[in-house]
């Protein structure tokens, strides 16, 4: 494009050997040609601005789609950091200020664990001392009904111990006592008294 623009269509010989002949011949430092399309020897700036431009258009209408989805995803990719570096940040400074205000109220939180164990401890120990008295009552209970059911024991034994002895020393006065006689008599008696029914029936 640029050799098209720059140099006319009629030159026959090379740009570089007609700049090089040019410059021999002038024998100077070489001078911008900005817009002489008709210079053969120098092709004008104007030319190669003109070539920039038109090879700038051609890479933008081919590569507009693609540089505009790439800019889109881009974009949006960039949208979606910015939008988890602000909710981080915003958690980051929740949990901030709950531990500011947490420890702000630190002191009053362990008075209330402390008064809260002391009444723990306290529950506890009137619970346990609660449990020992009822245990202590019921043992005690269970001693005097035990010591009541011995002694009654204890008595009925000397009692059936004294009948018996009681018992024991009438039979040998009443044997000491009764003679011949009086057995004899009681014996009538006895059979007496057991005819007596016979009869009646």
């Amino acid at each position: 494009m640029v050799l098209a623009v720059s140099v006319p269509a009629g030159a026959s010989e090379p740009v570089a050997a007609s700049a090089g002949e040019h410059a021999g011949e002038h024998h100077g430092a070489p001078t911008l040609n900005w817009f002489d399309f008709t210079n053969r020897h120098t092709a004008p700036v104007l030319a190669l601005v003109i070539n920039f431009a038109i090879v700038v258009c051609v890479l933008a209408l081919v590569g507009r789609w693609r540089l505009r989805d790439f800019l889109s995803e881009r974009q949006r990719k960039v949208q979606e950091e910015v939008d988890a570096a602000w909710e981080e940040k915003l958690r980051s400074e929740g949990k901030l200020r709950g531990l500011e205000a947490r420890a702000a109220h630190l002191d009053e939180e362990l008075q209330t664990l402390r008064e809260d164990l002391l009444r723990i401890g306290h529950d506890e120990r009137e619970r346990l001392l609660r449990d020992a008295r009822e245990r202590a009552e019921k043992i005690r209970r269970e001693a005097e009904a035990a010591a009541r059911e011995a002694e009654r024991r204890a008595l009925a034994e000397i009692r059936r111990r004294i009948v018996d002895r009681a018992l024991e020393e009438a039979r040998a006065s009443l044997r000491q006592r009764l003679t011949a006689a009086d057995h004899s008599r009681l014996a009538e008696e006895f059979l007496r008294s057991v005819s007596a029914p016979e009869v009646r029936s």
